[in-house]
């Protein structure tokens, strides 16, 4: 075993953060961190890990250039957090000559594009969460109502008590020009919550995100989260980008997880198949949660009974989901790697559409376990294993494996030491 991870098959790691006392990570899995040529290679610097961010924790912004291995620090940033940093991500369509990234101004959560050529920056009135395959516009959401319901994906240093509610009328999916510099609301969580309305929404906190364009960026989906009973429940819709119409929801199946596009019109989604129903796992949890006499009989360890069972009944329901293929804007679906294929893993396809990039949570022994699926065949072929020491908090280390435009590389965030680092390996093999 090496440094607590090890490769397989002849994979071969091309670069590694160095160990300099500082915690190296990118984010989530839904972009790439590398450039058009795989010269450089974004990341977040931090001076702390093993804890979650608290007001005042700085990341620094910038990149590896690949040829020194030497960290070129650009910025700093307070709007970030572990799991998807400051949604640094390159400026398409070139992915090489601009990055753009969340920032604060004045109270505010904006955005930030930089040109690494020139050092010169423009800032953008609103936070972004992804941007169009055009480079000229982007999606965004309201962090400061996100601070209030989603811990771990939340940025902190900004909370105003007038987003603290079930949901809001001014919140839901803004589009923002990136040339023009202006926002518009597209997509409102109001209509969202209206649309097959369920009596706990005006309770439970309501929010939208992980919003993710098609490949010609004509659509995007994006999930309806709500939270009862220290549960998380998501719906997962599709809709024009251009104006928020169209609007089209998935079956109704109150889980939905790791997405990505196949191609412009079927989107491959961890979750369960509608035929089936899961509800006697939710109604379980959901008693134990909610019943009296268990709280008064058992209430010095209620809590933690309360945090066991919810974990064991998670654990259960994600190890139920299927990587499913639904046509857009209808419930027909297939089924990628059924019986085969399992685990709720970060996916991205490549660009042959046959093999699929995919990892673990950890395993027993604290490791997760990366690999690539082929589709044709129903093989894998497996990369390696890394250990973690940052799990099931929101500080957790998820590899969030991510391709290279060429699909030649790629790179994870891994934990494997505690601070953690950015390794990038090479997939073709000598």
């Amino acid at each position: 075993m090496l440094n607590n991870y090890e490769l397989y098959n002849n994979y071969k790691t091309a670069f590694e953060t160095p160990d300099d006392g500082y915690s190296y990570f990118f984010g989530y899995y839904d972009k790439s961190p590398l450039n058009i040529d795989n010269t450089k290679l974004l990341s977040h610097r931090v001076s702390f890990d093993g804890r979650d961010v608290k007001d005042g924790d700085v990341a620094d912004i910038g990149y590896f250039d690949l040829s020194t291995k030497e960290f070129i620090k650009l910025d700093e940033t307070l709007a970030w957090n572990w799991q998807q940093g400051s949604q640094l991500q390159w400026l398409p369509p070139k992915f090489d000559e601009e990055i753009i990234y969340n920032s604060i101004k004045d109270d505010n959560f904006i955005s930030i594009i930089y040109n690494i050529r020139t050092n010169k920056k423009r800032t953008i009135p609103f936070p972004i969460y992804v941007v169009h395959p055009n480079g000229q516009e982007a999606l965004g959401i309201n962090y400061e109502r996100h601070y209030w319901c989603r811990g771990g994906y939340n940025y902190q240093n900004i909370k105003n008590k007038k987003w603290d509610k079930p949901y809001h009328k001014e919140d839901g999916i803004f589009k923002i020009d990136l040339e023009k510099e202006t926002v518009k609301l597209i997509v409102n969580i109001v209509d969202v919550v209206e649309n097959n309305k369920l009596s706990e929404f005006e309770t439970c906190n309501n929010w939208l995100e992980h919003m993710m364009y098609n490949p010609s960026g004509d659509r995007f989906m994006f999930f309806h989260r709500w939270n009862k009973d220290n549960i998380d429940y998501s719906r997962v819709y599709t809709v024009d980008s251009n104006d928020g119409k169209n609007i089209f929801m998935y079956p109704d199946v109150r889980f939905y997880s790791h997405y990505f596009w196949k191609d412009n019109n079927y989107l491959s989604i961890w979750t369960y198949e509608p035929k089936n129903n899961h509800s006697s796992l939710i109604k379980t949890s959901n008693f134990i949660q909610k019943s009296k006499n268990l709280k008064v009989i058992l209430k010095p360890l209620y809590k933690l009974i309360k945090s066991l069972l919810s974990t064991k009944i998670k654990s259960k329901i994600i190890n139920q989901s299927k990587l499913l293929v639904f046509k857009d804007k209808t419930n027909n679906y297939t089924i990628t790697g059924d019986n085969v294929l399992f685990g709720n893993g970060h996916q991205s396809w490549f660009n042959n559409k046959i093999l699929l990039l995919n990892d673990t949570y950890q395993d027993n022994e604290y490791y997760r376990h990366l690999m690539i699926f082929n589709a044709e065949d129903n093989t894998f072929d497996f990369i390696g294993k890394f250990y973690s020491f940052y799990n099931d908090s929101v500080f957790r280390c998820d590899l969030h494996p991510r391709l290279s435009k060429n699909n030649k590389f790629l790179a994870i965030d891994s934990a494997h030491k505690e601070n953690r680092k950015i390794i990038l390996i090479k997939i073709e093999k000598d």
